[in-house]
């Protein structure tokens, strides 16, 4: 019962509104981006075609965060996340009528990918600071429960048409469900808005001082969080290419989106739990295991040789996802200012610019064997957690620097 309590001043209409809207992008979304290497084996492409995509997508990626997050200061961020929807239906029709073997589909997929991004950080990470500290790990839990709730079904659905039809087409049909957020974002705005009026950002004399990008480069933290993103690199790109050993192993497409789907929604449901507990707790530890915990299923797809070690290497990468909203909580207690979401951007920006070259290596290393890859992603997350561990704070000092 008190479990159920905590999590009310986080259950309201302005919320719920918020909580429809990535509902509605994310069942479309998620299932579109998990599958891009499926597709792209569909399409006649291999491996280290798949690495030269993720090694663009980091170049683009180099400079639209910090981008999006300063036009976010300029144009409602309402305005853009619509924009970011129109892209990914343009994008994902596209793609599903490209011919087979024909590299414009690239374009098309980086589309749907940048359709993301956008939505990320302009409505997505807008409304992030507007939380009270002590509900924000509440609030990530709840919003990520209809976020993984609906990849998940859109994955289940997804599987469910392409053992029918095709994987081309899948892309083709259910773009037009980019609709529905479309709308959702557009009727909410001016109805609801979740910025922070400017005298609550002036509780802090020198949180005016981080307007200057001079200022957050000096920021002991953001380089911390810096060589986090890069050490864990690796791993989070050879995520990527998963899919591909799955079905290097016999295991179908339709399949493989079920496995993901089935472990998503379980996900979700367990970061509730971990959302409401870690508000009670401290953050840190918990972002430092996060990091940590991907070592173990790297390790298993290192070694892989059958379809029971591969569904044991997912379920544990996925179950560990339940983290993921308390280490994004975490961060915006080292930053909480109003340029948290300006800090994201550019840490995006900077880390995407330092491991672009990241994708392409995995793409050729993966064709000679995966396992040198996993090996590297081992030792980038170990890394990374004791970097973490060594120089991040227990806890936000509101104005320390």
């Amino acid at each position: 019962m008190n479990f159920i309590k905590s999590y009310k001043k986080v259950i309201n209409y302005k919320y719920l509104n918020v909580y429809l809207i990535y509902f509605a992008f994310f069942i479309v979304n998620g299932p579109f981006e998990k599958i891009i290497p499926l597709l792209l084996e569909y399409k006649g492409f291999n491996e280290s075609s798949y690495g030269i995509f993720l090694s663009i997508i980091n170049v683009i990626h180099i400079f639209l965060p910090a981008f999006v997050a300063y036009l976010t200061r300029k144009i409602n961020p309402y305005k853009i996340a619509v924009f970011a929807m129109v892209l990914s239906l343009l994008g994902g029709f596209l793609t599903g009528a490209t011919s087979k073997n024909s590299v414009i589909i690239f374009m098309f997929l980086i589309i749907i990918v940048l359709g993301r991004t956008i939505f990320n950080f302009s409505f997505g990470n807008s409304i992030n600071y507007s939380l009270p500290e002590e509900n924000r790990g509440k609030f990530f839990a709840l919003r990520d429960l209809f976020l993984f709730g609906a990849i998940s079904i859109g994955l289940f659905l997804g599987s469910v048409y392409i053992s029918k039809f095709n994987i081309g087409s899948f892309y083709t049909i259910f773009s037009f469900m980019f609709i529905i957020p479309c709308i959702l974002i557009f009727r909410s705005y001016k109805k609801t808005s979740f910025m922070k009026e400017e005298n609550e950002e002036e509780h802090c004399k020198d949180k005016l001082n981080r307007n200057s990008i001079n200022t957050i480069l000096k920021d002991r933290r953001f380089w911390i969080f810096l060589i986090v993103e890069i050490a864990t690199t690796t791993y989070a790109t050879t995520l990527n290419f998963v899919p591909l050993l799955g079905t290097s192993l016999g295991i179908s497409t339709s399949n493989i989106m079920t496995m993901f789907g089935a472990i998503t929604i379980i996900n979700s449901i367990c970061a509730l739990i971990i959302g409401s507990l870690s508000d009670e707790f401290g953050r840190k530890w918990v972002y430092v295991f996060d990091l940590a915990f991907d070592i173990l299923p790297a390790a298993i797809f290192m070694v892989t040789n059958s379809v029971t070690l591969f569904i044991i290497g997912i379920v544990l990468t996925m179950i560990k996802d339940i983290f993921a909203p308390i280490s994004f909580a975490y961060f915006f207690d080292c930053f909480e200012d109003s340029n948290g979401v300006l800090i994201l951007g550019l840490l995006s920006s900077v880390a995407n610019a330092l491991s672009f070259i990241i994708p392409l290596a995995i793409g050729v290393l993966w064709s000679a064997s995966y396992k040198y890859v996993f090996f590297i992603a081992i030792v980038g997350n170990l890394t990374a957690s004791v970097i973490a561990a060594l120089g991040l704070p227990n806890k936000k000092s509101s104005c320390e620097g």
